[in-house]
């Protein structure tokens, strides 16, 4: 799986003292079929009181969204924002799935990934702009000190950087390069599913 998504595709077994095995237990890689990433972000925001301002007093305004992202060993992503949970996501991916590469949905588009060392790169492109991510595979829960009994390793990605351009072009100097803030705890977690 692995040189199907580096881009040197090299294995380099002495790195994990000439053992196979070692390298495919510990090598960082991202998990593909029978599941898909989700990044579950909730904030509690103030309310803005005006004259126009319907909400009560006392009332609590919650934004809740979900990142998703579903990986392919030949380099392929499909992503998607909502505010949808992954109960009704799941069903949408399996039939996008189902149609193939190219097939849209309200919300789920098509990209591509590259992996470097622990490092994913991703880029998508939406009707209105392009998005980049940059994720680091965390090859272990134990090192998050989160244990959900998940098995096996890279079942956890953090967020390092999100950008988005509509030029599509990512370089520092872009004029229409836009960063933003990540959120703190912005960890995709592995999720578990027979349909996907």
């Amino acid at each position: 799986i692995y040189l199907n998504q580096s881009k040197r595709k090299t294995l380099h077994a002495s790195r994990f003292g000439n053992s196979y095995r070692k390298m495919l237990e510990l090598r960082p890689r991202v998990r593909t079929r029978g599941g898909m990433y989700v990044l579950k972000y909730q904030e509690v925001r103030k309310i803005q009181r005006d004259m126009w301002t319907e909400i009560p007093v006392g009332a609590i305004l919650e934004s809740v969204y979900y990142r998703y992202l579903y990986f392919f060993e030949d380099g392929r992503v499909m992503y998607a924002l909502t505010p949808a949970n992954p109960v009704e996501m799941i069903p949408r991916f399996s039939k996008m799935l189902l149609h193939g590469y190219g097939r849209k949905d309200k919300w789920g588009v098509w990209g591509r990934y590259q992996i470097k060392k622990d490092v994913v790169k991703i880029w998508v492109s939406q009707e209105w702009h392009d998005v980049c991510f940059q994720l680091k595979v965390i090859p272990s829960n134990a090192v998050l000190h989160y244990d959900m009994g998940d098995k096996g390793v890279c079942t956890t990605m953090q967020m390092e950087k999100h950008m988005s351009s509509k030029s599509g072009n990512f370089d520092e100097n872009s004029y229409d390069l836009v960063v933003y803030d990540v959120p703190v705890n912005g960890y995709f977690r592995f999720l578990k599913d027979r349909r996907l």
